[in-house]
């Protein structure tokens, strides 16, 4: 129930991530201002647009899978879209050399970070 739960809010998240930045605030708090975990490469800058740069977001391992998470990978790597997976979820194949993917585990923390 509460996996139904989180997969229905995190949908509904991803939904709005299609909404300008610029009307939405990051939420205050110390979750939103956690530096990237000790020894993982910062990026130097992002891509360029319509690329995708699946190395300058590997310091969001580990991190859980949230409109914040989804937003700074979006800026590190230059993707024109996110998307994040979940274990067990179907998706298409097709390879989209734009989209970034988010890979998650049941805890909904980021396991893995590639392009396609």
């Amino acid at each position: 129930m509460r996996r139904t739960i989180a997969l229905a809010a995190m949908a509904g998240l991803m939904l709005s991530a299609g909404c300008s930045t610029s009307e939405r605030t990051a939420p205050a708090g110390p979750a939103s201002q956690l530096p990237p975990p000790a020894g993982t490469p910062q990026a130097t800058g992002p891509a360029a647009a319509g690329t995708c740069n699946a190395g300058a977001a590997q310091f969001l391992v580990g991190r859980l899978a949230n409109v914040e998470a989804t937003d700074a990978a979006k800026e590190a790597t230059g993707a024109e879209n996110v998307r994040v997976l979940f274990p067990g979820q179907p998706v298409t194949q097709e390879f989209e050399p734009g989209r970034l993917n988010l890979d998650t585990d049941n805890q909904n923390r980021i396991t893995a970070v590639r392009c396609g």
